[in-house]
Formats: C-alpha cells, structure tokens, sequence
C-alpha cells in the first residue's frame, strides 16, 4: 500500500510529450489542453522549455498568463541563461536538470563529481536568489552511483530546492530497484521525491507506481504516454491505477479521460504504436538536442537497449528542438561543411518553423544553399 496520502500528478505533456518524434503543438494547442488538464485535476503542468525555439518560449508566456488551480512549472538546464529566460517570463516554478550519471558526467559535461556538485549548489543557488520555487532533477539518477546521488539530493536540498526528482531518464529500472532506490532518497531527504519514468522496457508505469509505493510524492506523466523514444507513464494507466487498484480518492476527474485522449490523439495525429517499446518507430529516434548529442558521443548516454542487437538503426530527428551537434552532424554525414556562422543561421532558420515535423536531408541541403545565397 501506499505510504503517502498526499499523492501529486505532474503532467509533462506540454513539454516531454512535444519531444515526441513528429509532435509539435501549437500555442493554441497548449493553451486548450492545459486548461483541460487543470480541470482533470492534474498538480503540475509543465509548461516546456523557454530556450528550446521562440514557439516554446511563447507557449510558455502564454500558459503562465492562464488562470489554473494546478502549479505551473518551466523546464530548463541548471544554468544562468535557462534560469534567466524562466525568471523573465514569470513562472513561479522551474525544473532544474542536470545529468548525474558516470556516463552524463564525462560524455556530456566532461566534467569531475566534484565540479559537478559547484556547478549544480550554484543554479540551485541563484535560481533561489531569483526567487523560485526549484524542483532539482538528477538525470540519468537510475544509473547514478546511491552514495553520489544521496550526496547531490543532500547539497541541493541544503542549498534551499524545493524538491527532488529521480530520473529513470533511458527506462532501465525495475519495480523492485525502484522501491530500493526511492525508499532509500526518502529516507536521506526532507523535502518531498518525485520521479519521472522512461518507457523503454515497458515498465513506466509499474515503476511510477513502485516509486509511490515507496514514498515518492509525485510522479511525471504524459497524455497517452507521449515523451522521447518511447514516453513516459500514460496519465490514464497512472490515476485509474491509483483510484481502482491503490482505493486513493484523487480529485481526478476520470470521466475526461477519453476527451483527452482524443484530444492529443487530434493534435498530434500519430499511430497509436509507434512509441511501443522495443518494436516501435521511435524506439530509437532521438529528438531534443542535448539527447542527441550526447548519443552522438555515446550511444549509452540514451539508450538502454543496443539498436544494432535488435537489428535496428537509430534515428535522429532535426526540428525545433534540434541543437548544434545534431544539425552539425547530420551536414557532415551529407558532406556539408558550414562555418560556426552558418550553422547558427540554419539552426535560427529551423527553430523558426516550428511547423516541420522534421528535416529530411534534400530539405536541409535546399535550406543550406539558401542561407549561402543570404551570406
């Protein structure tokens, strides 16, 4: 049963559920399903990431001037700029990440534990100063050393965040670790646990669920399950769950269940298995940027599971969300060589149409002679 009566429901679909291969909502969209959301009853809404592409960050100004009994919270890196862009705009809560893991800190960092930890006490510090409410996230927390994750939940709970969250970030726990793993952070911390599980073995849900059997507070959810590669816990199977199998009386209202759905499903018009894990198209697509140039370094930073011992191949998808490593990398597997200077321009050009779903290469080796033609 479950140790904690007070259980919250942080809804990421606004922000995870739009780094979905071939998912980008518009502000419109957003403004709709969020406020369904609110009615239904969710605690959170991520409102997305402000730095990602100037559509997000004008979802994001959008959604902090709507009215909603459900806290709203930004997304960003543990860094000035990020931090910045969210105190600009006004959001009163930010979901600080920064990647925990032996294979975060050295592919995507290249950084020690140590500078790690000066890195993290100072966004945790001056997202304070600003005057936020901070959730801390250690990415890739389930392949983190428990000793050095404890020491990170301890210093940035010492340095004045709000709460704490353990990312399953590529889906490689069980239930079973799970409780071992979140029993133990509750146990070392005050400040309330949260979670966000990755789908990729097919077990979100049973982690979400073990998770909050073990004292987490909150857990991460999308509408129908939407996320990168293969998406987080579904909203639907996360509070039916709660309600039928755990008897918590949320106020959840489970009657919108199927209007959101449909909601989504209209919005986004993807096949309903195309995040299947293992089997699905997106499997092995990777979207946001700092993912995919992690993966660019080492496959391992995302992925779980080996395409190559499946006999698939991964995929990275160049849209909005796109950085400079992945852009770069694809003109370099088409033989196109750019100047710093040029690939900034391509990468502005592509955030400013929010509406493509994805670049293939004629239309960034078109893109490319374009912008030669403006230089």
């Amino acid at each position: 049963m479950l140790i904690r009566q007070k259980l919250e429901i942080l809804d990421s679909t606004l922000r995870e559920g739009e780094q979905t291969p071939g998912v980008s909502f518009t502000v419109k969209q957003k403004i709709t399903l969020a406020k369904q959301l609110d009615i239904f009853g969710v605690d959170f809404i991520e409102l997305g990431h402000p730095a990602v592409s100037p559509d997000v960050y004008e979802g994001v100004e959008a959604l902090n001037d709507l009215s909603l009994n459900a806290k709203k919270m930004a997304h960003g890196r543990a860094s000035k700029s990020d931090i910045n862009d969210v105190v600009a705009i006004g959001v009163e809560w930010m979901g600080i990440f920064f990647g925990t893991s032996p294979l975060s800190l050295k592919h995507k960092f290249n950084v020690t534990k140590s500078e790690a930890l000066k890195r993290i006490q100072f966004a945790v510090e001056y997202g304070k100063d600003k005057g936020l409410k901070l959730r801390f996230t250690a990415e890739d927390a389930s392949r983190t050393e428990l000793d050095y994750l404890i020491q990170v939940g301890q210093l940035v709970q010492n340095s004045g965040v709000d709460r704490f969250s353990l990312a399953d970030t590529v889906g490689c726990l069980t239930p079973t670790k799970t409780k071992i793993l979140v029993s133990r952070l509750v146990a070392e911390l005050d400040i309330p646990v949260h979670v966000h599980c990755h789908n990729d073995f097919g077990m979100a849900t049973a982690n979400a669920l073990s998770a909050l059997e073990a004292g987490a507070q909150c857990v991460d959810v999308a509408v129908n399950g939407l996320g990168e590669r293969c998406g987080l816990p579904p909203l639907a199977e996360i509070v039916v769950a709660l309600t039928n199998l755990y008897k918590i009386n949320g106020k959840w209202d489970l009657g919108m269940i199927p209007e959101l759905t449909k909601m989504v499903d209209s919005f986004t018009k993807l096949d309903s298995n195309v995040n299947q894990p293992i089997v699905g198209k997106n499997a092995f697509t990777h979207k946001a940027g700092l993912h995919v140039k992690a993966v660019v370094i080492e496959p391992k930073s995302y992925e779980a599971i080996s395409p190559e011992s499946l006999k698939r191949k991964r995929h990275f998808v160049i849209d909005k969300f796109t950085g400079k490593s992945a852009l770069k990398n694809r003109l370099n597997h088409l033989g196109i060589s750019v100047s710093p200077k040029e690939l900034d321009c391509l990468l502005i050009e592509i955030k400013f149409h929010p509406d493509k779903l994805n670049w293939d290469d004629n239309e960034l080796i078109s893109l490319t002679k374009s912008q030669e033609i403006k230089l």
